[in-house]
C-alpha cells in the first residue's frame, strides 16, 4: 500500500499530501490494515472516513527520534530535569517527572481541542507490584442511580461531572453561537467551550482511575455484566454518556491485568434482575422504577441492585468454576452473601452491607 501512497502524491488531486510527514501517512496505512483486520477477526465495526482536519496525532517509532538530558533538577530552580526531544526535525523541550528507565519504543504527538499538545512516550520496561491477595469475590451491577452495587451490598454513585458544568457549558455555547464564525472573538471563544470539556474529561478520567485502583485493592475476582451500552444509551442518553461505563470497565481490565486480579463478564443474556438470589422466583412484574420488592416466594426484602450484583457474582463464580454464594438474610432482608470456595484463588468469605 505504501506504493500507492507514492504513485497517489504525484497526482494533482492529491498534491496536498505531501504536506505532512510521510511517516504520519505510513502510520495511518498501518491504522487501516489493522482496522480491517480487527473488522474480520474480532468482528469489530468497518473503518469509517475521517476528515484530514480532524487528524490529531502523529506517532513515530523509538529509532527514529533522539531524547537528550539538558538540565538536572536543581532546588529553588527546577523540581524537574528537563530533556529535549528530537522528532521529525523539531526539538521540543519539556520537564520530565518519570525517569526513563527502558528503551523508547513508540512517541505519540497528540493535539487536544484548544490546540494544545501533549508528548506520550511509550517504553519497554514495566514495574509493577502487584497489591496482596485478598481471597475476595464481587459482582457488580451498573446502574444509572448507583453506577455500582456490590454484591456486598456497597454502592458506588458517579459524581456526574457533565451534569455539573452542564449550565456553565451551555451558556459558554450561547456566547459561541452569538459569534461570527472564523472572527477571533469566534476563536476565542471556541476555546473556552473546548476547555470546559476537556476538564470534564479530565475529572471523569481521574475518578474512573481511582475507582480502578480501590476495587483492585478490594477483590482479587470481579464480575460485570456484558451489557449492551449502546441500547443503554438510546434509552437514558447523555447520563450513560457521563457515567462513561465502556471507559471505566476498560480502565478496570488494564488495572486488573496489571495488579494480577480477575476481571470476567458474564453473558448479556444471563437473567440477574428479576430472579431472588434467595430461593430463585422470577418476578415478571418487576419495573424498573421497583427499587426494593419483596419475594412472594420466600418473602425476603430484597434491594433491586443488591439482588443484581449477587446473581451475577453467584452465576460468574460458577462459569469459572471458583465456588458458590449462599445469600445471607437478617430480618427477612437481604444484607449480603458468603462465598464459599475450595480454589486456592479465593477464600471462603463472608461480605455484608
Amino acid at each position: 500500500m505504501s506504493t500507492h501512497l507514492t504513485k497517489l502524491k504525484k497526482l494533482e488531486k492529491y498534491k496536498h499530501w505531501n504536506i505532512p510527514y510521510a511517516w504520519s501517512l505510513q502510520q495511518v496505512i498501518r491504522d487501516l490494515v489493522r482496522s480491517y483486520r480487527e473488522m474480520k477477526t474480532l468482528g469489530r465495526g468497518r473503518p469509517r472516513f475521517k476528515k484530514a482536519k480532524n487528524h490529531r496525532g502523529i506517532r513515530f517509532d523509538g529509532s527514529q527520534v533522539e531524547l537528550r538530558h539538558v538540565l538536572p533538577k536543581q532546588k529553588g530552580q527546577r523540581k524537574y530535569p528537563v530533556y529535549e526531544l528530537i522528532a521529525g526535525g523539531m526539538t521540543y523541550r519539556f520537564s520530565m517527572h518519570r525517569r526513563i528507565v527502558g528503551e523508547i519504543k513508540r512517541v505519540a504527538f497528540t493535539r487536544d481541542a484548544i490546540g494544545e499538545i501533549y508528548l506520550t512516550l511509550t517504553e519497554d520496561f514495566v514495574e509493577s507490584v502487584p497489591e496482596p491477595k485478598t481471597g475476595k469475590a464481587e459482582g457488580f451491577d451498573i446502574g444509572i442511580k448507583d453506577s455500582l452495587a456490590g454484591s456486598n451490598g456497597q454502592k458506588y454513585k458517579s459524581p456526574m461531572f457533565y451534569k455539573q458544568h452542564e449550565k456553565k457549558l451551555a451558556k459558554e455555547q450561547q456566547c459561541l453561537s452569538r459569534k461570527v464564525k472564523g472572527s477571533n472573538n469566534y476563536k476565542r471563544e471556541r476555546k473556552v467551550v473546548g476547555r470546559i470539556h476537556i476538564k470534564m474529561a479530565n475529572q471523569r478520567s481521574e475518578h474512573h482511575w481511582k475507582l480502578a485502583v480501590k476495587l483492585c485493592r478490594s477483590f482479587d475476582v470481579m464480575i460485570f455484566e456484558n451489557l449492551n451500552i449502546a441500547a443503554m444509551k438510546a434509552l437514558w442518553g447523555k447520563q450513560v454518556s457521563d457515567i462513561s461505563f465502556s471507559s471505566f470497565l476498560n480502565k478496570l481490565k488494564h488495572q486488573s491485568d496489571k495488579q494480577n486480579r480477575i476481571f470476567h463478564k458474564i453473558g448479556r443474556w444471563v437473567p440477574t434482575t428479576k430472579p431472588c438470589s434467595v430461593c430463585g422466583y422470577k418476578n415478571n412484574h418487576l419495573t424498573l422504577s421497583d427499587r426494593h420488592w419483596m419475594c412472594p416466594a420466600c418473602e425476603t426484602l430484597l434491594d433491586r441492585d443488591h439482588n443484581a450484583a449477587v446473581n451475577i457474582l453467584r452465576e460468574g463464580l460458577a462459569s469459572l468454576g471458583l465456588g458458590d454464594v449462599r445469600p445471607t438474610i437478617v430480618d427477612k432482608t437481604l444484607v449480603g452473601c458468603t462465598v464459599e470456595s475450595s480454589s486456592l484463588v479465593l477464600n471462603s468469605t463472608s461480605a455484608f452491607a
